[in-house]
């Protein structure tokens, strides 16, 4: 009986680590490609729950707007995004820095006219939003 338990628990030192190596590396290769062109326009907020030390809200940001420019510029109808900063892109993620000094962090999925963020302000407010695109 001891034997069965030495076995299992090498078996289990041996086969956690490459299970914890593949897992990291499958996640890294399910970044989506992004284009920051497909995503330049404007684009309306049609789902959005922000989280904040626990709590939820859901529907804070829909209705509103963001216009992601071509020259790392956007402006938006929601002071949640501060109406107009500048923007960075790095993969599949933005940075933004609102002309007020707030900042944000999306990871960015498009898929036909729609555009999903999931993200972290500096303030600790994580977001999952939904945009629908307008133009």
């Amino acid at each position: 009986m001891k034997k069965r338990n030495l076995w299992a628990a090498l078996l289990l030192l041996l086969v956690l680590p490459m299970t914890i190596a593949c897992s990291s590396k499958d996640d890294e290769s399910n970044d989506s490609p992004f284009n920051i062109n497909d995503a330049i326009g404007t684009w309306m907020c049609i789902q959005s729950t922000d989280t904040y030390q626990g709590y939820s809200q859901t529907g804070l940001l829909v209705g509103a707007e963001i216009t992601i420019n071509n020259n790392g510029t956007y402006t938006s109808t929601s002071s949640n995004f501060g109406y107009n900063g500048t923007y960075t892109t790095n993969g599949n993620k933005i940075t933004a820095k609102s002309v007020s000094g707030s900042t944000f962090v999306v990871t960015v999925s498009i898929s036909g006219s729609k555009m999903i963020w999931k993200g972290t302000a500096s303030n600790g407010v994580n977001f999952d939003y939904v945009f629908q695109k307008e133009t």
